[in-house]
This record gives structure tokens, sequence and C-alpha cells, in this order.
């Protein structure tokens, strides 16, 4: 099938008064000769100003050796990394005008609060009434001035999440960078911390770069999410392009739940699925006429009814409740299935069982059109 990836490309390069960090085809291999890998493949990338930008992936995809990239951690391979327009890419750490709050945190177990906050500050030379002004207020902002004096062996997981937080706020960096800072929560926490980090990034109006491989975070948090695999950036969109218009297969089935449906190309935007019939798709693709394509449809995208003319036809093979919605699993074809959701709800609850013959339609408006493999 045609691959072409023009309409997944990164957005064109903003200008330097509007981006914070501008990565430019940035490549990191480790080892050499034989043994080399390639741990980030060509990627670039505009960060804006005041922007919670999320890099979203499984393990092993680049995204943490292109934070550490940013933060000076590692060198390039090739590449270039600029902050505000000024190359950054062979600068150390220390002279780099970013943060990094890290998975294990990092806080000193031996000093209260309130020393933990102020040591980057005395660190850096700072006046006494400006670490003392800095550092209450950043108490202040995590909501921990009430017990600042109390060690850290003293307070809580998500407590002591605050405190590196606050400690890396505190002398104001143009960026913040967050390695998986929320993995070591519980459940509960976890999702209390993601509306915490989007208060203090809107409050501050520091720019955050966020890694997780946890599509709930990333579509929780972020204004922006760049999906990685294999070294490169998939794609790049707001959370809700991301998750209704996924250009490449590894983005619609790493995001949410997907039915996947190989079809051919009709032209005048219809394909056509063997045994199925034809659906319809908004989306314009580069492939000529009997051409193949992957077609993503999102269970919740699917309506069931009655088996009309308007419909597509199918049996329902298996019915999982969830609680607040009910999974049904349908088989319009020999050797294809389909999982539509359907909400609880007095207006909108379905009533099929297993056996039951069914219609089902999907607005072309919610069929996407892939890229059939990540490069």
């Amino acid at each position: 099938m045609n691959t072409s990836t023009s309409s997944s490309a990164p957005r064109p390069a903003a200008s330097s008064q509007e981006c914070a960090v501008s990565v430019r085809s940035l490549s990191k291999e480790f080892g050499t000769g034989a043994n080399a890998f390639r741990a980030l493949d060509d990627v670039s990338v505009d960060i804006r100003q005041n922007e919670f930008f999320t890099l979203l992936g499984p393990s092993g995809c680049g995204k943490t050796t292109l934070l550490r990239l940013i933060a000076g951690f590692e060198e390039p391979t090739a590449g270039e990394i600029l902050l505000d327009g000024r190359d950054l890419s062979h600068m150390p750490p220390y002279q780099r005008p970013v943060n990094t709050v890290f998975q294990s945190y990092a806080l000193f177990p031996h000093m209260t609060i309130r020393q933990n906050i102020s040591f980057g500050l005395e660190m850096l030379g700072r006046p006494k009434d400006e670490i003392k002004r800095v550092t209450a207020e950043m108490l202040r902002l995590v909501r921990l001035d009430s017990m600042a004096d109390r060690r850290i062996n003293q307070i809580s997981g998500g407590q002591q999440q605050r405190v590196a937080l606050a400690r890396a706020l505190a002398p104001h960096p143009k960026v913040l960078l967050l390695d998986e800072p929320l993995s070591a929560l519980d459940l509960q926490l976890r999702k209390e911390m993601q509306i915490e980090l989007k208060r203090l990034q809107h409050d501050t109006g520091i720019t955050f770069v966020f890694v997780t491989h946890d599509q709930d975070e990333a579509l929780t948090m972020s204004d922006r999410i760049a999906v990685m695999s294999g070294g490169k950036i998939l794609q790049i969109g707001t959370p809700r392009e991301i998750y209704d218009k996924p250009q490449h297969r590894f983005v619609a089935g790493f995001i949410g739940e997907i039915n996947l449906l190989p079809a051919e190309a009709l032209g005048d935007h219809a394909y056509a699925v063997a045994g199925v019939g034809t659906l319809k798709s908004d989306e314009a693709f580069p492939t000529e006429k009997g051409g193949k394509v992957m077609l993503a449809v999102r269970p919740e995208r699917i309506t069931l009814s009655e088996p009309s003319d308007g419909t597509l036809p199918g049996v329902v093979t298996n019915v999982v409740y969830h609680g607040t919605d009910t999974i049904f699993h349908i088989r319009p074809a020999d050797g294809l299935e389909l999982r539509a959701r359907s909400q609880n709800n007095s207006a909108r609850r379905q009533s099929f069982a297993t056996g039951d013959r069914i219609g089902w339609s999907v607005d072309p408006s919610s069929v996407s059109v892939l890229v059939d493999e990540a490069p």
C-alpha cells in the first residue's frame, strides 16, 4: 500500500519567539561499529513556550534519550538542540536553563522540606532574602507550607513528589523536564498528581516536557503529544487529534482501543472491507483506486441497531459489562471481529445479547485511514 508519511510529518518549525525548545535532525547512537545502536533517529520537533508537551511511547522508543539530550546528560551523535534560538547541543547540564525531575525524586533525606527546596538556590549563590522569598513561594505553590520543617522520611510519596517539583521549579527554569515522575505512585495518587502537575504548569508558565508510557497520563495533562516508536516521532498533535485521528497503525493501537479493518480504496473516500461492505472516511488519503489500506475505528464510534437497509450486518458473539459501559463483540464477516462500546445510561443503553443479529454503522468522520507500518 501507499505508505507516504507526508500527513504525519511534524509541523513546520515555529519561530524562535514561539518555541521554548527546537530539536533539529537529532540522532543518538550508543556503541560503535557493528555493535552500534541508534536510540534516536533524525528527530525534529518544536516545543512551544508555556506548553505541557508529552513524549509518549513504549519502553525503548527513544523518549527518555531525547529528554536526556535536552537536559545535557547525553551528547548527540548528530543534529542540534536550540533553546530560545541558542544552540545548547554541547553545553554542559549545569549551564542550561532547564531542570529535571526524575522518577526517583533524588531528595536529601537528612534535610527538611524547606531545606530541600532551597538547596538548589543556595548552590546557585542567590541572595539569602531571595532564597527565603522563593522557597516560601514554592511551598505555597505545592501546598506544603504547613509542613515545611518536616523531614523527607516523615512525609508520603505524593508529598515527596511535590517537594521534588518545588525544588526543580524554584530557580524558575525556562523548561522543566519530567522523566516518568508519577510511575512510583499508586493509582489514586497518580491521578491526583496528574491534575496537580497541570495546575503547576499553568500557574508557573514554565514549559513542561513530560516523558511517559501511560496513555491516560498523556491524554489527561498534555497540550500536545509526540508519539514515539523505534527512535522516531510518528505523530504530533493535541490529545484529541492523536486519539480521534491517528495517522499510523502503531499510534492507533497504542492509544486506547481500536478496530482495524483491512480494506481496498474505491475512490471518492469510499473503502471496501472484504465480506463486510463499504465504509466512508472524511480523510483524504494518498492512494490510488484499488490500493490496500487499513481503516481504524474506535469502539465507542460504532452505532448498534436492529438490522436495516441503512446498516451493515453482524452477529453479537460476546457481551462484556464494565459498569459505566458495555463492550459488544460483533462478527460482521468470517475471520473478522469488531468491538463496539456503549455507555450504560438510560438514553443509550443497548439490550443486545449473544447470538443476536444486529446492524452497525459508523460516521465517516470517525473512520481513520492509516499508514500501515511505523518507520
